[in-house]
């Protein structure tokens, strides 16, 4: 499908597409954040039915998109955050991808087919809206299958490696205090400006959910035991204090 009378923004560097389990499948990228910073980002990839299922896309170069390609049609687009949209409207046009929005979602350059809400896309998936502060809308989705497969954004990330990030972009996870495990950043959680007890309430629907893998929009996959990671996560930051409560 023709993309010549729009100008995206150039594929960066990225790994190649890596299964994680039973059709979900995971590619590692690059961002750059400002002048010699530049941050890992991680597209996720579900196949039902024939159809692939988008999820924090990452442009890729034509041979990935010949891997892309190689596994099914894509068919849907899911947006999860507020942030993170650069190449949304790549995909939206090149495949005429379905996209998928959490409602009040700010859209930017794209427009919404659907509203994420229930299973979503992929049958017996299940979607989970999260609200920060101030209209800030950002969530997560449950991909059934393979003992399942959480996918997040900001609010849960992994920087188990640092794949696709410099020097200067790690001195920043560093000084933002961003840990080299799953957790839920203390940039994250203060950008929310959430108390202990708003930091439980919203990201407390996460802990009810059974999943054993983990793909963040950040850092490689997490195989096995990831429902436990999560819970974890959330524990270790809520016990950090949070904001104070506001009177």
């Amino acid at each position: 499908m023709s993309t010549a009378t729009h100008t995206f923004p150039a594929a960066l560097a990225h790994g190649p597409i890596t299964p994680v389990t039973d059709d979900v499948y995971a590619v590692q990228g690059s961002f750059k954040m400002g002048p010699g910073v530049h941050v890992g980002r991680t597209m996720t990839i579900a196949r039902t039915g024939g159809e692939l299922v988008l999820f924090n896309p990452v442009r890729l170069s034509r041979q990935g998109e010949d891997e892309l390609e190689a596994l099914g049609r894509v068919a849907h687009l899911v947006k999860l955050s507020d942030s993170h949209g650069m190449d949304e409207p790549y995909y939206q046009n090149r495949y005429q991808a379905k996209t998928w929005a959490f409602p009040g979602a700010k859209l930017a350059s794209i427009s919404a087919d659907e509203t994420l809400a229930g299973e979503g896309p992929i049958p017996g998936g299940r979607s989970v809206l999260y609200r920060g502060n101030e209209g800030w809308c950002e969530g997560a989705y449950l991909i059934p299958g393979g003992g399942g497969t959480l996918v997040t954004c900001d609010a849960i990330q992994n920087h188990a490696d640092h794949e696709f990030t410099n020097f200067g972009g790690r001195m920043v996870l560093r000084i933002a205090g961003v840990p080299s495990v799953v957790a839920v950043p203390n940039l994250w959680r203060r950008s929310q400006k959430l108390s202990r007890d708003g930091l439980l309430e919203t990201l407390g629907p996460l802990r009810s959910l059974q999943f054993e893998h983990l793909v963040t929009r950040h850092g490689p996959a997490s195989v096995g035991k990831a429902s436990e990671l999560v819970c974890k996560a959330i524990d270790v930051a809520a016990a950090a204090g949070g904001l104070p409560r506001k009177k």
